[in-house]
């Protein structure tokens, strides 16, 4: 028999957010803290895959407001995107890894 391990969607890190040079913020697809400080391979991946943008929208504001960040903040380009949509279930397992 074949054990079958769903992947929690909402624990995958979907947002890597950088504030400054020392903080950073991991969150899930809904834009929830998962962790502050991620791993320099998470930092390192998001970095190498993604774009950086800004927090500044109606999606971001809850996150934004509660952590405290400044409009200059918010507008600055310090958001990787980590999913993409078109991951495996392996490579979401690996994300969740790191």
């Amino acid at each position: 028999m074949e054990l079958v391990m769903t992947i929690d969607m909402h624990a995958i890190p979907h947002f890597l957010v950088l504030r400054g040079r020392s903080q950073s913020y991991v969150l899930n697809k809904d834009r929830l803290l998962l962790r502050r400080e991620a791993s320099r391979l998470l930092d390192t991946f998001a970095k190498a895959r993604g774009k950086p943008m800004s927090i500044e929208d109606m999606l971001w504001d809850t996150f934004s407001q509660t952590e405290g960040f400044s409009l200059t903040e918010r507008e600055r380009a310090c958001s990787y995107t980590l999913v993409h949509g078109s991951e495996t279930e392996h490579q979401l397992r690996l994300l969740s890894s790191l």
